[in-house]
């Protein structure tokens, strides 16, 4: 005779999932996980079958949350020069960066961010501002200049519903930016200027 388990298998709901994707999303806004952590347990949450499956995505995560803080704008500048950016880092709400005949080089996949969205304004004068960012999240792209070139890869997953928003707008006369979720560029789309 088999004994009975424990704990009865319950089904997940499609609430219960989306629930989860909040708890998720809360975590990354408090800086608790990161883009890549929530790009990779939102499609676990989306794949979960049972209560159990789902529970198992919080376990490290408190029960409570906060609510956030409007921030000032954070401001870096790279003056014929190179700012780096990778590992784990805090991202504010708001920041903005000049690249003056310099390089700019943000690597997203494990920033902590400080909100669900967040801006980022870039004035770039015959620069290189590069930003990797993760799978699966949204990323809006709005801006250009006059001798400007904008390459944007096309991530391989499509964003994750209810993933946090990085919006990036870019200004100045010219230089590249390059917005890819590899550390190596492969198959970008050359956006023209103006691109709204």
């Amino acid at each position: 005779m088999s004994e009975e388990p424990q704990h009865p298998v319950i089904l997940a709901s499609d609430a219960e999932r989306e629930g989860t994707v909040d708890m998720l999303r809360e975590a990354v806004v408090e800086g608790r996980l990161t883009l890549e952590e929530f790009s990779d347990r939102v499609e676990l949450a989306h794949a979960a079958r049972t209560g159990h499956d789902l529970a198992t995505l919080g376990l490290d995560l408190p029960a409570t949350r906060r609510g956030g803080l409007v921030q000032d704008t954070v401001r870096h500048r790279a003056l014929c020069s190179r700012l780096s950016r990778s590992g784990l880092w805090d991202l504010p709400e708001r920041s903005a960066y000049r690249c003056l005949f310099g390089t700019i080089d943000l690597d997203l996949r494990q920033a902590r961010l400080a909100a669900s969205e967040t801006s980022i304004e870039i004035y770039n004068l015959f620069g290189t501002v590069t930003l990797v960012v993760p799978e699966g999240v949204r990323v809006e792209v709005h801006g250009g200049g006059p001798f400007a070139s904008q390459v944007i890869q096309s991530p391989a997953t499509a964003p994750v519903e209810g993933a946090p928003v990085l919006r990036i707008r870019t200004s100045g006369p010219g230089g590249t930016l390059h917005v890819r979720s590899r550390d190596e560029p492969r198959g970008g789309k050359l956006i023209g200027r103006g691109n709204e």
